[in-house]
C-alpha cells in the first residue's frame, strides 16, 4: 500500500532553522519510526508544487509571511489536488490583549484568518483552541503534545516491569538526590520557559519572598528562558536566595532537551501561569518537559494543567495567589517523601501516557482523518 506524502512547511526564523514547537508538534512526532510506515514524509521552508498528498503549514511558517504569500502557497496546493493542513498551538487573536512586549501584526493576524479558512483540516494542541477555531473551519482535531522518548534520558525510576535502564550507580545517585540527599547546601528551584513570562514570574515573587526569608541561604532559584525585560531579573535578584540565569546560546530544541535534561538537577521547578484569554488555550507542555527533567512540579490551577496534572501525584495544582505559592513552594521543597512520590508518578505518566511512542496512532488518525475527509 502506497503511504500518503506529506510536505511539513515547518516555521522558521531568519536562519532557517525549525523553531522548537515545529519539532514538538510535527518534526520529532513525524520522524518516529512508529510512523515512517505510516507517511512519507518531506519537510522545508518552501513547496515547490512537488506531487504531495497534503501540505503541512506550521503556525506563523515563515518571518516574511504575508497574505499574498499565503494565498500564493494555497495556489500551489490547490494545483496539485493536495490537501493543506494547517497546525497552530496558540491563540494568535488573544494576544493583543496580552500585556507583553510583541504581539502579531494586523498582517500576520490576516495569514492565520487565511490559513484557518482554506484549511481542508486544522491540527490543534487543546479544545480550548478548537472552541476558539471552529467559527473558521469546522474539521478541526485536537492533537495533544507529546515528547519523544528517543530525546530522554533513560527512566530513572525504573520501567513498567519495575527494572531501572540505568547503571545501579547512577540510579542509586539519582535516589538520593531526589530524596533530598545532596552534596550541595541548598535546595533548588527551577523555571524554564519562553521569553514572555514576566509577568508569570513576578506573580509569585512574594511567595519566593516568603519562603526564601524563613529559610535563609538553604534555596536558590534557577532559571531558563522565561524572561525578556531586565527589570524582571532586577526584581528576582533582589529575592533573599541566590539567583542563576543559565544563558544558551541558539540551540536547537533535539540538542536541547539534551541538556535540559542531562545538566540540570531541580527539587521543585514552577509554572506560574496568569488565567488570562489567551493563556486558557496552552497547552501542559511545561508539565512533560518537568516529567522528563524529573522534578516535582507546581503548576498554577488554570485549564492548561487542570486536565491532566494530578493534584499530589504527578504534580501541585495552586491557586494563583501568594499563599497558596507559599504553601506549596514549602511543602514541596520540604517534604523530601512527597516530592519523591510525585516525580515517580509525573515520569510513570509522562512514558506510559505522553511519549510520541505511546501517542503515535493520534498522529496517524489525525492526518488520515483529514485526509480522507470529503
Amino acid at each position: 500500500m502506497t503511504r500518503p506524502r506529506i510536505h511539513i512547511l515547518y516555521e522558521h526564523g531568519s536562519n532557517q532553522r525549525p523553531f522548537g514547537s515545529a519539532y514538538i508538534r510535527l518534526l520529532r512526532p513525524l520522524s518516529h519510526p512508529q510512523l515512517q510506515s505510516a507517511f512519507e514524509v518531506t519537510t522545508g521552508v518552501d513547496y515547490a508544487g512537488q506531487p504531495v498528498e497534503a501540505v503541512i503549514v506550521d503556525r506563523l511558517w515563515r518571518p516574511d509571511i504575508s497574505p499574498n504569500l499565503a494565498e500564493s502557497l494555497l495556489a500551489k496546493v490547490r494545483a496539485r489536488s493536495a490537501k493543506l493542513i494547517y497546525t497552530l498551538d496558540d491563540s494568535f487573536f488573544d494576544l493583543p490583549a496580552e500585556v507583553k512586549d510583541w504581539e502579531p501584526t494586523d498582517d500576520r493576524l490576516a495569514v492565520v484568518r487565511i490559513f484557518l479558512t482554506a484549511a481542508d483540516g486544522i491540527m490543534v494542541t487543546t479544545p480550548a483552541l478548537k472552541n476558539k477555531f471552529a467559527e473558521f473551519n469546522p474539521n478541526i482535531v485536537v492533537l495533544p503534545h507529546a515528547l519523544d522518548e528517543r530525546l530522554l534520558p533513560p527512566r530513572q525510576f525504573g520501567t513498567a516491569n519495575g527494572h531501572s535502564n540505568q547503571p545501579k550507580a547512577t540510579k542509586q545517585a539519582g535516589f538520593l538526590s531526589r530524596l533530598g540527599i545532596r552534596p550541595k547546601q541548598r535546595k533548588v528551584i527551577g523555571y524554564m520557559g519562553t521569553f514572555t513570562h514576566d509577568n508569570d514570574l513576578l506573580m509569585i515573587r512574594p511567595a519566593l519572598q516568603a519562603v526564601a526569608e524563613r529559610h535563609p541561604g538553604q534555596l536558590e532559584l534557577q532559571l531558563v528562558g522565561g524572561f525578556r525585560q531586565p527589570d524582571t531579573m532586577k526584581a528576582l535578584k533582589q529575592l533573599p536566595l541566590r539567583v542563576v540565569r543559565h544563558k544558551l546560546k541558539h540551540i536547537e530544541y533535539p540538542d536541547f532537551m539534551t541538556w535540559f535534561t542531562q545538566n540540570l538537577d531541580w527539587d521543585v521547578a514552577i509554572a506560574p501561569l496568569a488565567d488570562t484569554p489567551f493563556n486558557r488555550c496552552k497547552s501542559d507542555i511545561k508539565f512533560l518537559d518537568y516529567c522528563a527533567l524529573g522534578a516535582a512540579g507546581i503548576f498554577s490551577k488554570v485549564p492548561a494543567y487542570e486536565a491532566t496534572v494530578r493534584h499530589r501525584e504527578t504534580g501541585w495544582l495552586v491557586d494563583n495567589h501568594p499563599a497558596a505559592w507559599r504553601e506549596a513552594l514549602e511543602t514541596l521543597l520540604f517534604d523530601d517523601g512527597l516530592r519523591l512520590h510525585i516525580t515517580q508518578n509525573a515520569e510513570q505518566y509522562l512514558f506510559s501516557e505522553r511519549s510520541v511512542g505511546q501517542r503515535s496512532a493520534d498522529w496517524r488518525q489525525s492526518i488520515n482523518m483529514i485526509l480522507n475527509h470529503v
